[in-house]
């Protein structure tokens, strides 16, 4: 899980007392107990603190068990099937007792091409230590400083001769905690933002997405929904959405199974998708967080 205290990752002390933009990762940063925030990030992890059950311990193992989600959706499509490409949207947001998402990859699939794509500047300089560019059959991981929330962004991409993509092979897409932080003024929706990457994708394609919601039996859902709310009126995030919205960031594609134990297709809490092992603990707010993973395509098999 992850560690008490997290090892400065982005400007040194000295110059974060001069900068109070509010940024996603280091808002999740203070979230999960790390010290690479600004006053203005703690203000906000504050309000989301209010909407979720625990609290900031709450949100710690949310985000942490987002990371794990993220974790198992490569594996289970680096074992089963033929995807050798990954775009991920935001570099690691919290600490865990894993390596970068891109080392876990590369551990299954040496030869993998990892494209990180980092819209706040400063988060994508730090995650340049990632950047290799250049394969002579081994890993690949390159990091672009580019708007995640761009429909066309897949685009540019694929037209870059700077990124190493190959437009003609599927790729596993990974949209997991950064749409519920897409700005309210933004112009555009999750669905749209999503809709326009998923038409650009190549056939044969997975997209992963994560997004918070407030379940309907949730102890004290209506608080949880003011919080909610608030937070949208005062801070322009839409942390929370109805399951039912989250469904449309599919563009209709169909869901794989979640698990080996069902054949129903189906968003799950992300705890609950493809679990290495019994869940033998669960909490309450592992229900906030909803993941699922499409196929675009021919049907892929359930199991």
């Amino acid at each position: 899980m992850s560690s008490s205290v997290a090892e400065p990752r982005l400007l040194p002390s000295e110059q974060l007392a001069g900068q109070e933009r509010r940024s996603r990762v280091r808002v999740i940063d203070a979230l999960v107990g790390g010290k690479d925030n600004y006053a203005e990030d703690r203000r906000v992890a504050d309000k989301i603190a209010q909407v979720l059950p625990g609290g900031f311990e709450g949100a710690k193992r949310l985000f942490t068990e987002d990371f794990w989600f993220r974790v198992r959706v490569c594996r289970m499509l680096l074992a089963r099937t033929e995807v050798s490409q990954f775009v991920l949207f935001g570099v690691d947001q919290c600490e865990t007792s894993a390596a970068p998402l891109h080392k876990v990859v590369h551990r299954d699939a040496p030869d993998a091409v990892v494209v990180y794509v980092e819209p706040e500047l400063d988060s994508a300089t730090h995650a340049l230590e990632f950047d290799t560019r250049t394969n002579e059959r081994g890993p690949v991981v390159h990091v672009v400083h580019d708007n995640m929330y761009d429909p066309a962004l897949l685009t540019r991409l694929f037209e870059s001769s700077s990124v190493p993509l190959d437009d003609s092979e599927p790729v596993a897409l990974l949209h997991c905690a950064t749409l519920p932080f897409l700005p309210s003024d933004s112009g555009t929706t999750p669905a749209e933002i999503t809709a326009g990457q998923i038409d650009t994708l190549p056939e044969g394609s997975f997209v992963a997405v994560s997004h918070l919601s407030i379940p309907d039996g949730a102890a004290d859902r209506a608080a949880a929904v003011r919080a909610a709310n608030v937070l949208d009126e005062t801070v322009g995030t839409r942390l929370c959405r109805p399951e039912t919205e989250i469904a449309t960031f599919f563009g209709g594609l169909p869901l794989v199974v979640p698990s080996p134990l069902t054949t129903a297709p189906a968003l799950v809490p992300c705890s609950k998708w493809y679990p290495a092992g019994p869940l033998l603990e669960q909490a309450a707010v592992d229900n906030f967080n909803l993941g699922a993973v499409a196929h675009k395509g021919k049907p892929w098999p359930s199991v």
